[in-house]
């Protein structure tokens, strides 16, 4: 794995899936954020407007925090290891075990201050048109993105700290995720691999990564007990074919 690498993350359950989506969203928010200019605050409202959207699951913290406690009871398995870190365990076990607690022992919604906005509620009805929170639709908020860079950016920081837990709980599953991670080198044969499963393995995520240099991009099909990988040449004016030529890749198998 390197800068080299195209790399495509395939969810194999919705919490990951779901994890997938909000780290996407966050990682816009920090590149909307160095934008001052008003169509900047615009794209940034917009991301942050989705990033809500996606909370609104009701049963995500749930989820979250018992795939949370999933990856602790893994990782306690690991404590009488000889060659174990045993630092690094322990502060990963207690993030974990804060993140997941403060997820069940909260009784509001994730954001609920946002939520809680007139002006925000508005924008939310607004964004999900195309177009939409134009000035003739939330003219407060026209007038708002007219105020100082200074005074937006630091009325959005405030919003965003509702995020954090959530962002840090995200983070840590995924980044558990990937590292737990057996690599192998494969060959599509006329750009195609299948493999059986093992029904029983706790599979979160697969992982693709093919050089930059290859012209190709995988579909990928898995189930219980097959995955599939088809290989396609990119093009955005017609319907893509198949790659015909046989094509090295890696393979991360993802777990926990």
């Amino acid at each position: 794995m390197n800068d080299n690498t195209i790399i495509y993350d395939h969810p194999l359950n919705e919490v990951i899936r779901v994890c997938l989506r909000l780290e996407h969203l966050f990682q816009q928010i920090d590149h909307q954020l160095v934008d001052a200019t008003v169509l900047g605050t615009r794209n940034l409202i917009q991301s942050i407007a989705d990033t809500l959207h996606v909370l609104d699951r009701p049963d995500l913290k749930s989820k979250l925090a018992k795939e949370m406690n999933y990856h602790l009871s893994t990782l306690l398995r690991y404590g009488d290891t000889p060659e174990v870190d045993i630092d690094r365990l322990n502060h990963l076990t207690q993030q974990l075990e804060t993140l997941s607690r403060n997820l069940i022992d909260s009784n509001v919604k994730i954001g609920h201050r946002l939520r809680d906005l007139e002006l925000f509620n508005i924008l939310r009805l607004q964004l999900a048109s195309p177009g939409g929170a134009c000035s003739f639709d939330v003219p407060l908020y026209s007038y708002w993105l007219e105020q100082p860079a200074d005074t937006r950016l630091n009325i959005i920081k405030n919003w965003l700290e509702d995020f954090e837990q959530i962002r840090s709980a995200t983070s840590l599953v995924l980044d558990l995720v990937r590292k737990h991670a057996k690599i192998e080198q494969k060959t599509a044969v006329h750009g195609f691999h299948q493999e059986l499963l093992d029904p029983q393995s706790p599979l979160r995520m697969i992982r693709v990564g093919i050089i930059k240099d290859i012209a190709a991009y995988p579909e990928i099909s898995i189930g219980r007990h097959f995955l599939s990988i088809r290989f396609f040449s990119p093009d955005i004016e017609k319907r893509p074919g198949q790659f015909t030529e046989n094509l090295p890749f890696w393979l991360a198998y993802c777990s926990a």
